[in-house]
C-alpha cells in the first residue's frame, strides 16, 4: 500500500474529513497541483475549480471555490469558501444559477447590477456544472 496522508476540506459551515488518502489534485491560482505523502510543507492559494481525491481505487470529486491549502507532514487542509461533492450537486439548480448569472450580465445597462458579483456567480455555476457532468 502506498503512503497516505490525512485530508480535510474545510468550509465555514462544514468539514469534509476524507481520512487517509493517496493523492489530491487541487486548482492553485497558477494552475493545478498535486499532493502525495511526503510533500514539502507549504501554503498555496487555491483558485475556483475541481478537487480530485484518490483513495485506493476510489475517487471523489469536489467543486470548490477559492481559498488556501495548508500542506504539512501531518496532512493537508483545504480551507475554501464552499465545497460540494459531485454526488451532492443538483445539476438543475446549478443550471438555474448559471442562467440567472447570464441574465444579470445581459442587463449591463442596469446600474444596479454588480457585474463582478455576477461574473463570480457565473464562474461558480460553470464549475458546479462541469463537476456534476463528470
Amino acid at each position: 500500500m502506498a503512503a497516505q496522508f490525512h485530508l480535510e476540506i474545510i468550509t465555514p459551515t462544514k468539514v469534509f474529513d476524507e481520512g487517509d488518502v493517496d493523492y489530491v489534485r487541487a486548482p492553485g491560482v497558477d494552475g493545478l497541483f498535486g499532493v502525495l505523502a511526503g510533500h514539502t510543507d507549504s501554503i498555496m492559494a487555491l483558485g475556483l475549480g475541481e478537487v480530485k481525491v484518490t483513495k485506493g481505487s476510489a475517487q471523489t470529486i469536489y467543486a470548490c471555490t477559492r481559498g488556501f491549502a495548508e500542506i504539512t507532514r501531518a496532512g493537508v487542509q483545504l480551507l475554501v469558501e464552499s465545497a460540494e461533492t459531485q454526488a451532492d450537486i443538483d445539476p438543475k439548480r446549478a443550471q438555474e444559477a448559471y442562467d440567472r448569472a447570464n441574465a444579470y450580465l445581459a442587463k449591463k445597462q442596469d446600474a444596479m447590477i454588480n457585474e463582478k458579483r455576477a461574473v463570480r456567480a457565473l464562474e461558480r455555476a460553470m464549475n458546479r456544472l462541469r463537476v456534476a457532468r463528470k
